[in-house]
């Protein structure tokens, strides 16, 4: 058969319409893919971003240097840990598949951070339960009349003690721990992010020693009250 001129030029039109409009909206798709991936990346840079600002200002407050007439300090510990836990939950509900190492560093990051935050607070507020403790444990020693009553008191006193710096213990410990692992965790973060959001080894190591100089402290302060088991 054949095509006359004006068919087959209405034939070519509608055949480039066709290519034309199938390549735009193949282009079109792969624009709004590389738009939603520089959306999911930013969501979770600003994530990773606030997180640090945290963790360093968790870092920064001193061990052991909580007044306790100020709980909104001990409290500004625990809202950044806060804040932290939901920004690790709500990057877990994100499909991140397309991050690849993007995505499984900043899972690490973030849940590192929160636990180091959350472990921070938690030491504190056991330090500052056990300076309360020991007040009133001072107070009943000073009042000594050796009866059997006051040497009760006295050894349910210590053991009360005894128990918050039991859990002061293991919060520490596993700080340290945590404080130890947060180089590698901040390690593969690094290539994703800006440089100036990642937090000086010093101030990690730092806040280490710290913390074992307070619990270094809190024991010989515990070491003043041994003798108490004499009455058991």
């Amino acid at each position: 058969m054949i095509i006359s001129g004006f068919r087959a030029k209405a034939l070519l039109v509608a055949l480039v319409t066709l290519t034309g409009g199938s390549a735009f909206g193949y282009w079109s798709y792969i624009g709004y893919q590389q738009r939603e991936q520089r959306e999911l990346r930013n969501e979770v840079a600003a994530l990773v971003q606030d997180t640090a600002v945290r963790l360093r200002a968790g870092l920064a407050s001193q061990p052991g240097g909580i007044n306790p007439d100020n709980p909104e300090a001990l409290r500004s510990l625990y809202d950044h840990a806060v804040m932290v836990d939901g920004h690790l939950k709500k990057f877990r509900n994100l499909d991140v598949s397309s991050l690849a190492h993007f995505g499984d560093a900043a899972d690490d990051y973030l849940l590192t951070s929160r636990e180091i935050l959350l472990r921070r607070a938690s030491t504190q507020r056991y330090r500052l339960k056990i300076a309360d403790d020991l007040r009133s444990l001072r107070k009943h020693m000073r009042t000594d009349n050796a009866t059997g009553a006051w040497i009760t008191a006295a050894v349910r006193a210590k053991e009360q003690v005894d128990e918050v710096y039991r859990d002061y213990r293991m919060a520490s410990t596993a700080l340290r721990e945590l404080l130890q692992s947060f180089p590698a965790a901040q390690a593969k973060i690094a290539p994703h992010v800006d440089a100036a959001l990642l937090i000086d080894d010093s101030l990690v190591n730092d806040t280490h020693q710290r913390i074992m100089v307070a619990t270094q402290n809190t024991e010989r302060e515990l070491d003043r009250y041994a003798n108490l088991n004499r009455y058991r």
